[in-house]
């Protein structure tokens, strides 16, 4: 008898068949000592469109709203249904007496695969294999120790019920919104707030208003000092004349204290993203990438974690892992005093620990290795040496002086220790401002101005949103309205984030600017308008924030599904039955395809679009297609031109038309009419006289 291993991928499939031994290959699937290893190429099955619960559901109409399938349906897809029949077949087989679930140890993972299982009503048990690393020490222990699938069963509902929240909040406001308002609005549960905070954040700098401060400094033999601000420019320069005319400034306050910064935590996904694009400007997406690809290649645990701590039982291992990792990395400075309870705290671990190099990496050939690879694995191995290394110790020397009867502050700093931030700053070399030191000052000493400065400055706006910056506010949105103890605040995971923002830029909601490496994400015109029309409930990032918050509950068997399914139903039948279209929402849509005429069914207009011309009227029948196959049969293309010709009613004289069946050239009139269908019907009429043809159907 055998067990079916089911994974993820097919190289994750594969890494698991060599542990196990399996080397026997059949179509799409290995086979061997006891075991078959198969694999899902990601999502096999999905949630089916509106239309399969119902024809009327093909169009858009706003009458048709809301949709809410009873049961859901899901669907196999098309470009893997091949794999998906092998994984059925394989289920199916009398010798299989079990599965194992090996798919990624997540909500994603788990859902991938019992979907697939579900469809192929299998009902043989299954376990589940939970892993962080693809290293082959990793793999074995898993298969030692499986775990029992009941165990991931809330794990599924909750990604079930996302999944399902996504589909009723998408399709039913994405429709509403589409047909009130003529043009294409993509609406999600957590890319529609995520858009808001980008616009929100455009409109504050848009707003903002400058003001200018000055700030009057003194200027000793042996240090400097600030006055506060001032707005007034006069009063500045009355303070300034003042301390020219006393000549010294006097001693008031000083206090010197050491302090220490103790080293940076380990990784977890959403720190790494930042941190990937603040310093190299890698997008989220691509630092996901190389993340993924570098634990399916066995150097890096498992990536889409939202831990940056490892459990007690790794506390041991960390040392030697260090050592490795330092002499992998040609470190020149010695890793000796390693302090690993600095990255150890169980209680903050949930389903995956922090981002680690493996021991794989050590023996790896890195030059083998894309350029982004070779970064974040690099990122990830130095932040371990950072993390376990010694404080960073310095002294931080505050003083207050007084001139003129006016308050000025100075502030110097010593470095007393390096600590971690030598290796920082070995394996991450960049250029660093000078420290500014303070001689030891008295209460009460007196020093001569040697020079007086006056300075203007300008208050600053908000500062644009880069990806760094948007994870940052996706991660932390909210998070004030959340208890303490709350384990995941924001909206998004880790996991799902950067395809968050990705979706935005491919849709044309957001876009990338900047000529550096680093770009900023502003709104288009079209994100901007989704915002302006959008109720506050689908673009609260507080709301948002609690669903997530709900999620997890149910991950951990605390809260209902059926009672957070039933929240978001109401929420949409509440925003069907009572949303109104705002007024003067035309100037909004600024961005909309350019017409080319008046609609010969409905009266509205119709637009161009990269496949044809179409009324914006979504629910009208009406379309005429550029790889018309009428015109494609005389050897014409339709043009923008011709369409407008045709919806005012005109004649379109053609010359050089070539016959399919003959191949001889001829000039003719083409015009147009519209069947009850509301589809076009063409009338040629030869250049010489000859008969009529008319041509009736679809324009395709």
């Amino acid at each position: 008898m055998n067990k079916l291993v089911i994974a993820e991928k097919p190289s994750v499939a594969q890494s698991i068949a060599k542990v196990l031994g399996v080397n026997n290959r059949g179509t799409g699937y290995l086979e061997g000592n006891g075991y078959i290893v198969s694999w899902c190429v990601g999502h096999l099955v999905e949630l089916a469109p509106p239309e399969a619960y119902g024809e009327q559901y093909a169009k858009w109409r706003k009458d048709d709203l809301p949709i809410f399938p009873e049961p859901f349906q899901h669907q196999i897809l098309a470009s893997t249904k091949k794999q998906f029949d092998i994984l059925k077949k394989l289920m199916e087989r009398s010798d299989v007496e079990s599965l194992i679930c090996a798919t990624d140890a997540g909500r994603e993972g788990e859902l991938i695969f019992r979907l697939v299982y579900h469809q192929c009503e299998c009902r043989k048990p299954f376990e589940r294999l939970w892993i962080s690393s693809m290293e082959d020490s990793a793999i074995l222990e898993g298969f030692q120790n499986l775990r029992p699938s009941k165990e991931y069963d809330t794990l599924y509902e909750a990604a079930l019920c996302r999944e399902r929240a996504d589909w009723i909040v998408g399709i039913n406001a994405t429709r509403l919104f589409s047909c009130l308002y003529n043009t294409t609005l993509n609406v999600g549960r957590v890319m529609t707030p995520t858009l808001g905070m980008v616009v929100m954040r455009e409109a504050l700098i848009d707003a903002f208003v400058p003001e200018p401060f000055y700030t009057v400094q003194l200027i000793t033999d042996r240090f400097s000092a600030v006055s506060g601000r001032f707005q007034d420019k006069a009063e500045a320069e009355k303070v300034l004349k003042a301390c020219e005319t006393e000549g010294r400034c006097t001693v008031v306050k000083a206090e010197r204290q050491e302090k220490k910064e103790k080293p940076p935590a380990l990784y977890d996904l959403t720190s790494l993203q930042r941190e990937a694009n603040r310093l190299y400007g890698f997008t989220a997406q691509q630092t996901l990438e190389y993340a993924q690809s570098l634990y399916e290649k066995k150097m890096m645990t498992y990536p889409r974690t939202d831990s940056r701590y490892l459990t007690e039982d790794m506390k041991s291992s960390i040392p030697k892992l260090v050592k490795d990792m330092a002499e992998k990395l040609e470190m020149k400075l010695p890793v000796t005093d390693i302090h690993a309870e600095l990255v150890i705290n169980s209680k903050k671990v949930t389903d995956h620990h922090a981002l680690l190099p493996t021991e794989t990496m050590e023996r790896a050939d890195l030059s083998a290795l894309s350029a982004g690879e070779l970064i974040v694995l690099k990122m990830v191995t130095g932040r371990l040496l950072t993390a376990v290394g010694a404080p960073y110790r310095f002294a931080e020397t505050t003083a207050e002086l007084k001139c003129a009867d006016q308050i000025f502050a100075a502030k110097g700093k010593e470095v007393l220790e390096e600590g971690w931030r030598s290796v920082e700053r070995e394996l991450f070399p960049k250029e660093e401002k000078e420290e500014t030191r303070l001689p030891q000052l008295e209460k009460g000493e007196s020093y001569v101005l040697v020079r007086l400065e006056l300075k203007e400055g300008k208050t600053s706006p908000p500062k644009h949103f880069t990806e760094d910056r948007l994870l940052q506010a996706m991660e932390n949105a909210s998070m004030e309205e959340f208890p303490e103890d709350v384990q995941r605040k924001g909206i998004g995971t880790p996991a799902t984030r950067a395809a968050i923002i990705e979706k935005l830029v491919q849709k044309s909601f957001l876009e990338r600017q900047g000529k550096g490496k680093v770009k900023i994400l502003m709104p288009t015109e079209k994100g901007k308008a989704l915002i302006t029309i959008a109720p506050e409930q689908l673009q609260s990032p507080s709301m948002t924030a609690d669903w997530e918050e709900q999620l997890l509950s149910i991950e951990r068997g605390e809260y209902d599904s059926n009672t957070f399914l039933r929240e978001i139903q109401d929420m949409i039948s509440t925003l069907v039955q009572t949303y109104e279209k705002v007024e003067g929402s035309e100037v909004l849509m600024g961005d909309r395809a350019p017409a080319v005429g008046v609609c010969p069914v409905c009266g509205d207009s119709i637009e161009e679009r990269k496949k044809g011309f179409f009324c914006s009227n979504r629910s009208c029948p009406f379309a005429l297609w550029k790889n018309n196959r009428y015109f494609e049969s005389i050897g014409k293309t339709l043009t923008a031109a011709m369409a407008q010709k045709f919806l005012s009613g005109e004649e379109v004289k053609l010359k050089g038309c070539k016959s399919a069946k003959t191949g001889r050239k001829f000039d003719a009139s083409i015009s147009m009419t519209v069947t009850e269908e509301g589809r076009p019907q063409f009338n040629m009429k030869f250049e010489n006289g000859g008969k009529k043809n008319d041509y009736r159907g679809k324009n395709r």
